[in-house]
C-alpha cells in the first residue's frame, strides 16, 4: 500500500528515518528524473577524472538501484554523488522501501525466511537482521560479480506490520575474493552507516 493511499484510508502515516551516509553521498528520491540525472553526472565526473573503466560498475550500480526501488515501491536511493580530492568512490548504492506482510499478517514469516537464509543480527545492533548473497549477472554484454547486503528493520509502532528494508547493491568484478580490501571495507561502511540510522519524531519528520 502507498503512502498516499495509506493517507486517503485514513492510516497512520510511517514516521521518517534518517541516518549518517559516507562523505560525497547523497539520499534522493525515487523517481526516472533523478535517476537519469545522476547517471548523466556520474558519467562526466568519471570521464573528466579519466576513469572510464569505472563507468560500468557504477552505471550499474544506479540502474539496480532505481530499478530495485520501481520493483519494490522504495522511497529512497542512498549513493555517491561528489567525489575528489580525500573522496574515494565508492562502487555501491542503497535503496530504502517499505515492507508489508501479506494480506495484513505480520513480517514473521518473511523474516523467518530472511534467518533461514542466513540472515543474522548486524553485529550488537539488535534492530537490524542483515542477510549478505552475492552472484554472476551480465549487463549489456559485461560480466559482473553483485554483492547484495540486506537490512531490516521493524516500524516502530507496526506491530510487526511494516519493516524498513535498506538493500545496499556493491558491484565488483566476477572474481573479486570475499577478502579483496575494497569490497570489504565498502561493506564494513555500509554496515558501520545503516547503524546509524533512527527514526524522527512526527513532528521533526513533518519538518524534514
Amino acid at each position: 500500500m502507498t503512502e498516499s493511499l495509506r493517507e486517503a484510508l485514513g492510516a497512520a502515516r510511517d514516521p521518517e528515518f534518517t541516518m549518517m551516509l559516507p562523505e560525497g553521498w547523497s539520499r534522493l528520491g525515487a523517481d526516472e528524473e533523478s535517476r537519469d540525472r545522476l547517471l548523466a553526472d556520474v558519467r562526466a565526473r568519471l570521464l573528466a577524472a579519466h576513469r572510464p573503466d569505472l563507468w560500468a560498475a557504477a552505471r550499474s550500480s544506479i540502474a539496480n538501484a532505481f530499478e530495485s526501488l520501481r520493483r519494490a515501491g522504495g522511497i529512497a536511493v542512498m549513493m555517491q554523488t561528489s567525489s575528489g580530492d580525500g573522496v574515494p568512490f565508492v562502487p555501491a548504492s542503497v535503496t530504502a522501501s517499505i515492507q508489508t506482510g501479506p494480506d495484513g499478517t505480520t513480517l514473521d514469516e518473511f523474516v523467518s525466511g530472511l534467518i533461514s537464509r542466513g540472515a543474522t543480527p548486524l553485529g550488537d545492533d539488535k534492530r537490524f537482521i542483515r542477510l549478505e548473497e552475492r552472484e554472476m549477472r551480465v549487463e549489456d554484454g559485461v560480466r559482473l560479480g553483485v554483492t547484495t547486503v540486506r537490512y531490516l528493520t521493524p516500524v516502530p509502532g507496526s506491530r510487526r506490520h511494516r519493516a524498513l528494508l535498506l538493500t545496499a547493491v556493491l558491484p565488483h568484478e566476477p572474481d573479486t575474493p570475499e577478502d579483496d580490501p575494497l569490497l570489504v571495507s565498502t561493506r564494513f561502511t555500509i554496515d558501520a552507516h545503516v547503524a546509524t540510522l533512527r527514526w524522527l519524531p512526527p513532528a521533526e519528520g513533518r519538518r524534514a
